[in-house]
């Protein structure tokens, strides 16, 4: 959970911003010769599992700071309930089980309909944001599990079609892959602006 002194945007920028410095570094390391093409793709995969992680992190603060009172929302945002804490509140909201999912995000949107009149502010989000993020999650399946079926979708939903060379069709190349030259941007760096795109609406 965030601190009182910072918000859950806050705490993601800053891991966002981490994963840049992280991500230029290992670029420059080896346009030098310094580390391997194989190298450089397994942190891309590294630092892309990470954002994800941190995204699932900040919906989770979000929605507990929100019904635990620890976040200032906006007007048209009303827990139906409100905890003495964070911890009561995932208690409550978790069912007694060890984790929250908040993938697909239809379970985030469900669950909060049950907590937030109107489901605001995880109802917020529009076609386009749901639909990158179920690209996401796909892409998210394939870099951790690399299965069968994780690989067949990441195919079907993100690569077919797209002219990429071999070695960016893997979910780790892909990552790493061009995707506009002025100024250059890899697929990585415009998938982590869209997720700081979505937290802007969610968090507002």
């Amino acid at each position: 959970m965030a601190s009182r002194s910072s918000t859950p945007a806050d705490e993601f920028a800053r891991r966002l911003s981490s994963s840049e410095r992280t991500r230029k570094e290992v670029e420059k390391l080896f346009l030098r010769d310094e580390l391997t093409l194989r190298a450089t793709e397994h942190v891309y995969g590294a630092i892309f599992l990470s954002t994800v992680t941190s995204f699932e992190r900040l919906l989770e603060d979000l929605f507990l700071g929100l019904l635990a009172n620890r976040l200032r929302p906006r007007s048209n945002i009303r827990p139906r309930i409100t905890f003495r804490s964070a911890l009561v509140a995932r208690d409550v909201v978790s069912g007694g089980k060890p984790y929250l999912s908040w993938f697909p995000y239809e379970w985030t949107e469900k669950r909060a309909q049950a907590f937030f009149t109107g489901g605001r502010p995880f109802t917020f989000l529009n076609a386009a944001d749901k639909t990158f993020l179920h690209d996401l999650i796909t892409i998210r399946n394939a870099v951790a599990h690399q299965s069968s079926h994780a690989m067949r979708k990441f195919e079907k939903r993100l690569i077919s079609g797209t002219p990429l060379l071999p070695r960016e069709r893997t979910p780790v190349g892909y990552l790493r892959s061009i995707l506009r030259t002025g100024p250059v941007q890899t697929r990585y760096e415009q998938i982590a602006g869209e997720c700081a795109r979505v937290v802007y609406r969610l968090c507002g």
